[in-house]
């Protein structure tokens, strides 16, 4: 018996392949016949402060290590670059993304930060746009 191939829907308007199960609005693509998609992602307050309380935990982290490792200082100019950009994450997302990376890289030369330096990547992270 052969097997007969269904053929390709049909779009029956803008938003057709696009499921939603959540907030959200931008572009998005979900399917080759769609069109016209949003996607707009909502950012809770939660979100922002589990950003915000991560930073605050490896600012103390360094600053307590600070004399005994070159990279301490560095490390706190990079939150102190970052911290303020979460007002506005969508704004520059790859600048934040190298700024993120470059912290957990010099965190990784000191001793006992390097989790927290990871946390703070995955929540300010979580608060940008997908590329």
């Amino acid at each position: 018996m052969p097997i007969r191939r269904q053929p390709d829907p049909i779009p029956n308007g803008p938003n057709f392949g696009i499921v939603n199960n959540g907030h959200m609005s931008g572009p998005a693509q979900a399917a080759p016949f769609s069109q016209n998609a949003t996607q707009t992602n909502n950012i809770t307050n939660e979100a922002v402060e589990r950003a915000r309380e991560s930073i605050d935990d490896l600012r103390r982290r360094l600053e307590e290590l600070r004399g005994r490792y070159p990279e301490v200082d560095a490390a706190l100019r990079d939150l102190g670059m970052i911290a303020p950009r979460l007002d506005e994450p969508e704004r520059d997302p790859g600048t934040l993304r190298y700024m993120l990376q470059n912290l957990v890289e010099r965190c990784g030369g000191i001793p006992g930060v390097l989790a927290a330096a990871q946390l703070v990547q995955s929540t300010v992270m979580a608060l940008l746009p997908g590329s």
